[in-house]
């Protein structure tokens, strides 16, 4: 699996079926690999947790096993594409993030492996996201996917059409980034 995904002692210990003070001492013990943030917090690489369930023949959670929520990130300007990828790695919570920069490119991916979350930008050359969101509508195959709009258009027509196009929420640019992470999480409910 792509990605490197972290653990703090706390969310171990309700996996385990633990008290959080027995994940520490398997940490001071140096049964279970972590490292410390700055703050002097424990994080456990889920890689070494897995390892770690299996040396000491513990059952491994369903959550480690399967793979997170997939979104996909759809826009023709590649700092856009970055910085909603790192807002959407940031936290605890575990996502995998693919993008691509047109209409076109996002359908062929899909195509490979359906995104949880699609966040698409409305203004892309080609095939725009009004044409993505009504064809990904449109199949039942892709119907189910949830789609948040973006767009530096502010005019209430272009969230409108969007909204009755099928897409599950609209934001503009500048997007509000804690609003915009929240309502997304709030999507894949996680």
């Amino acid at each position: 699996m792509a990605g490197k995904y972290y653990y703090t002692t706390f969310k171990i210990s309700k996996m385990c079926g633990v008290n959080p003070t027995t994940v520490q001492n398997w940490v001071k013990e140096n049964k279970l690999r972590a490292f410390q943030t700055p703050g002097r917090h424990r994080r456990v690489q889920r890689e070494d947790l897995i390892a770690f369930l299996k040396k000491f023949g513990m059952p491994i959670p369903a959550e480690l096993t399967q793979n997170p929520p997939l979104i996909l990130v759809v826009d023709d300007e590649a700092d856009i594409l970055d910085m909603i990828e790192d807002l959407m790695r940031s936290g605890s919570a575990e996502v995998e993030v693919a993008k691509a920069q047109s209409g076109v490119d996002a359908l062929l991916m899909i195509g490979e492996r359906k995104p949880e979350l699609l966040i698409l930008d409305l203004k892309m050359p080609g095939m725009n996201g009004y044409e993505v969101c009504h064809k990904l509508k449109s199949s039942p195959g892709t119907q189910n996917i949830r789609i948040v709009a973006i767009s530096g258009d502010h005019s209430p027509a272009v969230k409108e059409r969007i909204l009755k196009t099928g897409a599950d929420l609209f934001f503009t640019k500048p997007i509000d980034v804690v609003e915009f992470r929240t309502q997304c999480f709030k999507l894949l409910q996680i």
